[in-house]
């Protein structure tokens, strides 16, 4: 193995280890990797032969990173139905995109419950049922500032261009090592 067949493979098993960090399968960050360094889109029999799964492993882990938006499917001229992957390299794209669709679906979600359990229980304080109630309902509402205070962060990065979350992001770096 040259140094730079070296090189690469300790970045694909950084991927590696942190799709498991993240519960991912270790194979989705093989896949990922061996896009990531790839100079052209591949296709399924690319990356099973480059990655040594198996033909439905390698579908499977496409489908997971497709939704988690690290990989992009492309067609091939003259190639025809074929599907062909490709790396998306912005990071902050990346998480962007997890911020929008699964930080918001669990935001979205919790706030339909604290909602729903916020009206029952002012209806239990309203009726003197007891003081666990007003216990409770203040432990929701406190939730339910964390959740709006999420929305607000969720918002705020996901509409702001990756050059300007980049460069408040190096300015808050900046700030912490002095």
């Amino acid at each position: 193995m040259t140094d730079a067949e070296a090189a690469r493979e300790r970045v694909i098993d950084g991927f590696e280890r942190s799709a498991e960090i993240y519960g991912l399968n270790r194979s989705y960050g093989r896949l990922y990797g061996i896009l990531y360094f790839a100079h052209e889109p591949l296709s399924l029999d690319e990356l099973a032969d480059e990655s040594g799964f198996a033909k439905s492993t390698v579908s499977t882990g496409m489908k997971e990173l497709e939704r988690f938006h690290m990989v992009h499917r492309r067609s091939v001229s003259g190639e025809g139905k074929k599907a062909f992957f490709e790396p998306e390299r912005d990071f902050w794209h990346i998480l962007k995109q997890f911020l929008d669709r699964e930080v918001r679906r669990e935001i979205d979600t919790m706030a339909r419950a604290l909602d729903d359990a916020e009206a029952a229980l002012e209806a239990a304080v309203d009726a003197g049922e007891d003081d666990r109630a007003a216990r409770d309902l203040e432990h929701v509402r406190d939730l339910q500032q964390v959740y709006a205070r999420s929305e607000a962060f969720v918002n705020l990065v996901t509409r702001a261009p990756s050059d300007r979350l980049r460069s408040a992001f190096e300015q808050f770096a900046d700030f912490v090592r002095r």
